[in-house]
């Protein structure tokens, strides 16, 4: 039997030291602690799944299915008396990778819940109410992790806010007040894709396993998440442009204020076009010369505001508000681009 000793280990962590044995002449074998087998349920003849790590390191699981573990989220109503305190709760549990939440109540379930439930359920994806009495309401999780790939997740997303960006100067040029307003409402699939990465990641640092299902490990997966999150900050900066197109709508703008706006949002799309695009291909020289226009963007937005702010013109602040908006949009493109290098780094580490 390999001899066993505890040290200290990285995030002072009990590492256990074992020797390697050999057996028949060409079988390396090492025993598994004792403890995490009885924890594990682990029993003879049972197969467990070993994960070559990036670093070189080797993770054993005893989950080789490829399916996320079981995990109940329980909360009870009692001491809950509004909607978003719920709906924040539910997000909370959806996001951090429980796939089943059971809500009771000591009296019937309050209107208040079934609201926050319904926001929930279409603010998330693949949640669905499977029982529900006067007490109980319980959300299972439907959706396998390896349905939605990250990159289609990233794909959408930069799809979405490409297109929220168009149509919010569109709706400026147009004053079309319901296209604005309909901008604002799809930041909601924005936020719905941006949480359901944070969810394949945690699900993913918990089991290993999904790796191979998710197509990706816990290192790339991490780099998705940045870049959703950033992304995610992007589709805010559309909401305020379009919120402030709502505030322009009946005042009378300059052609020149019109064309500015125009050209500086073509710009700000196709750079952050270019960011996500650089990512995919893996392509260093792509991202380095899109770091480049980013911070010739930015000087072509600060030119662009104090030309407008020579001459006291209707509408002029939120105009520059909306030339903010994009050199933001501008700025978060460049830290994608950040990410994916530090990305390309770790690839060929």
């Amino acid at each position: 039997m390999s001899r066993t000793r505890r040290v200290l280990g990285p995030g002072d962590d009990d590492m256990e030291i074992r020797k390697v044995q050999i057996t028949g002449g060409s079988s390396f074998i090492v025993s598994l602690p004792k403890d995490w087998v009885r924890d594990s349920h682990i029993k003879k003849n049972d197969a467990v799944g070993l994960i070559v790590q990036p670093d070189g390191s080797l993770t054993i699981t005893p989950r080789i299915t490829g399916q996320a573990a079981e995990r109940v989220k329980n909360i009870d109503l009692k001491n809950i008396e509004d909607p978003e305190h719920l709906y924040r709760l539910l997000i909370g549990a959806y996001v951090t990778g429980f796939n089943t939440i059971r809500m009771t109540s000591p009296t019937r379930i309050p209107a208040f819940a079934h609201k926050a439930v319904r926001m929930f359920i279409q603010a998330s994806i693949g949640q669905e109410v499977s029982e529900q009495t006067d007490r109980l309401i319980v959300i299972k999780d439907l959706l396998n992790p390896g349905e939605m790939p990250f990159d289609n997740v990233i794909s959408r997303m930069q799809v979405i806010i490409q297109e929220m960006l168009r149509d919010s100067v569109f709706a400026l040029r147009s004053r079309d007040r319901e296209l604005a307003e309909d901008v604002i409402s799809r930041d909601r699939d924005v936020n719905r894709l941006y949480w359901l990465i944070s969810r394949q990641y945690n699900l993913l640092l918990r089991n290993v396993s999904l790796s191979r299902e998710m197509g990706t490990n816990v290192e790339m997966a991490l780099h998705y998440l940045q870049i959703a999150r950033v992304m995610e900050r992007a589709g805010d900066q559309v909401v305020k442009i379009a919120e402030n197109v709502l505030t322009l709508m009946f005042i009378s703008m300059e052609r020149k204020m019109l064309d500015i706006i125009q050209s500086l949002s073509v710009e700000a799309m196709d750079i952050f076009e270019t960011s996500v695009r650089s990512f995919f291909n893996k392509d260093p020289k792509m991202t380095n010369d899109t770091l480049e226009r980013v911070k010739k963007f930015s000087e072509r937005c600060n030119q662009a505001s104090h030309e407008l702010f020579d001459v006291e013109r209707p509408g002029i602040v939120h105009v520059g508000y909306i030339v903010e908006n994009l050199k933001r949009v501008g700025e978060y493109s460049g830290v994608i681009c950040e990410t994916s290098i530090n990305y390309y780094v770790m690839m060929r580490e």
